[in-house]
């Protein structure tokens, strides 16, 4: 008898465990769509020098206009 009701408890528990799902329900996928990517920042779009040693003048040289008023 007891062997009898631990087979039944072996049998029933995993079916409770996964919840009796039969294979005829299937889950139907859902399409994403995804967001446009943000505007880049300004800088990026400004042109720059083809060389290292030209950029550098550029960032380096006077603002073309002053920081501070005389």
């Amino acid at each position: 008898m007891h062997k009898k009701t631990r087979l039944a408890c072996a049998i029933a528990l995993p079916l409770l465990i996964c919840g009796c799902q039969s294979s005829s329900m299937r889950i139907q996928p859902v399409p994403v769509t995804c967001q446009k990517p943000p505007a880049p920042a300004a800088w990026i779009m400004q042109p720059y020098a083809p060389d290292l040693t030209r950029r550098m003048l550029n960032e380096l040289s006077e603002s073309p206009m002053p920081a501070i008023a005389d």
